[in-house]
């Protein structure tokens, strides 16, 4: 089965200080962020797959994303727990400088190694990567296993599965396979992406 994991769009404006958002900062996406899953949409139909299913996390963020990629298949999406955003504990709504300043081996080893800050993140990184693995189990029990899922989550989860970051409006892809997931993109731009 086909598994593209997607992250939502830009949630700030050109000029704006980003800040690091998670699970209690409900922004909706800026019109940037809705012309990125525009773009997703598009390289979807450019190479012919059309989504089994669409997912999103609970956050406005990830269903803005997710509604204007099922709209564009005359779907609608389905909310997944799974996907939902990891808590920054007290992370959230502080800039980078901000958290390496007070955090700074703990910023340093999240933003080049991808390591799970225990102890500062609200849950713990075996909760969410369980959580993941058992919506992967009903994904192979209740869809066609040659079929495509398109799901939309954030940068944070999606570190669980590799270190390296997605930006947003990127996409992962990989390959839910009997008993393990093969990882075939990682980061990909929509906008840059050829058909194959």
């Amino acid at each position: 089965m086909r598994l593209i994991l997607a992250r939502h769009g830009n949630t700030f404006e050109k000029g704006e200080v980003p800040l690091q958002i998670g699970a209690r900062t409900n922004l909706p996406l800026t019109q940037y962020g809705i012309n990125q899953a525009a773009m997703i949409a598009k390289y979807l139909k450019d190479q012919k797959i059309v989504p089994t299913a669409i997912f999103a996390g609970s956050l406005l963020r990830q269903t803005q994303s997710a509604e204007v990629v099922a709209k564009e298949f005359g779907q609608s999406y389905r909310y997944e727990k799974a996907l939902n955003e990891i808590d920054y504990g007290p992370w959230e709504g502080l800039s980078a400088e901000e958290i390496e300043s007070r955090w700074p081996q703990e910023f340093i080893d999240w933003n080049s190694q991808g390591k799970w800050a225990e102890g500062i993140f609200g849950r713990s990184f075996e909760e969410h990567k369980l959580s993941m693995e058992k919506w992967f189990l009903e994904l192979k029990k209740s869809n066609d296993q040659n079929g495509c899922i398109v799901a939309f989550t954030s940068n944070g989860l999606l570190r669980s599965f590799r270190s390296e970051k997605v930006k947003t409006g990127h996409f992962c892809e990989m390959e839910l396979l009997h008993d393990s997931l093969q990882i075939k993109k990682w980061n990909i731009s929509p906008f840059l992406s050829k058909i194959h």
